[in-house]
């Protein structure tokens, strides 16, 4: 069943990579995008907010999660602006590389042989990678950006695996949803972008798209499939989302895949399904985890 649900979500965080492009098209700005995309699930979490008096403790450690994760979705969409997409993608798909090293630094992993390997050639990957964007002339702190995105949806991956306390799915995602607000808000009312609110029926749809099946569906599955298999199963199969992003990005808006690109892809899939150790303490975890 876990299986099942870590499944659906890489389909449909597969999406967002697709659907930011096209807002960004329509002449959306960064912030405004990632507003939409947390704004629709918060509106839909809201009913869970007010548990945060019963927990209240958690629910801040959960919006400084939000938060994290916020400054990685800005860094990813305005990315977009600089550096190729199929780089970004790529790029933002290294995340089990920042995965196991926060949580050997943080959480309390071991850097077991699977573990060494896999970042190896997670490393190789992001070497073919470098060679791509030396080619394209892109500057280097246009590629450093791209790397916010995966440090922080690790850390996300980490805690949410190992949370201190439990807490509902719902009342997870109300918490690091209004973590993603905090920030949001802020950067949009100083930016003051010039399009905000949709224009076209098709700007609606997209909105609606990345709202809805980019954003909330696939974090309420994300949620409970880490709460259902342990960090570890989830980032495994997590890293099938880069499949489905390209696919996407391929068929719906014509990009062209180099050589060296696929092979990255490929051997960061291969790097997601060596990284994987059993984790004995697994069973345990879930016992102090309320999947509901």
């Amino acid at each position: 069943m876990g299986v099942l649900v870590m499944m659906g979500a890489a389909i449909g965080f597969g999406l967002n990579p697709l659907l930011s492009q096209l807002l960004l098209q329509q002449g959306y700005s960064p912030e405004v995008v990632a507003f939409f995309r947390c704004g629709i699930p918060m509106l839909l979490a809201l009913p869970y907010l007010g548990a945060i008096k019963n927990n209240a403790s958690e629910y801040v450690r959960s919006m400084v999660i939000g938060v994290c994760s916020a400054l990685g979705m800005l860094a990813f969409l305005a990315s977009f602006q600089w550096v190729s997409p199929t780089s970004i993608i790529l790029i933002y798909y290294t995340y089990p590389l920042f995965a196991m090293l926060l949580g050997w630094l943080f959480f309390g992993q071991t850097l077991t042989r699977n573990r060494l390997i896999a970042a190896c050639i997670i490393g190789l990957a992001v070497s073919l990678m470098q060679g791509s964007l030396d080619a394209s002339n892109t500057p280097f702190g246009y590629v450093l950006l791209c790397f916010v995105a995966p440090a922080s949806y690790a850390l996300v991956i980490n805690y949410l695996s190992r949370p201190i306390l439990p807490l509902q799915v719902g009342e997870r995602m109300s918490a690091t949803l209004a973590g993603h607000m905090l920030v949001i808000i802020p950067v949009i009312w100083f930016s003051q972008p010039t399009l905000v609110m949709p224009e076209t029926f098709e700007q609606s749809g997209l909105i609606l798209a990345i709202g809805v099946f980019a954003a909330a569906i696939p974090q309420y599955l994300f949620v409970r499939g880490t709460l259902l298999l342990g960090g570890e199963r989830a980032t495994m199969i997590s890293t099938f989302e880069i499949v489905f992003a390209l696919m996407f990005s391929v068929v719906l808006l014509g990009q062209n895949l180099e050589y060296v690109e696929v092979v990255a892809c490929l051997l960061i899939v291969i790097a997601g399904l060596i990284r994987f150790e059993p984790e004995p303490s697994m069973k345990k975890a879930q016992a102090r985890t309320v999947v509901g």
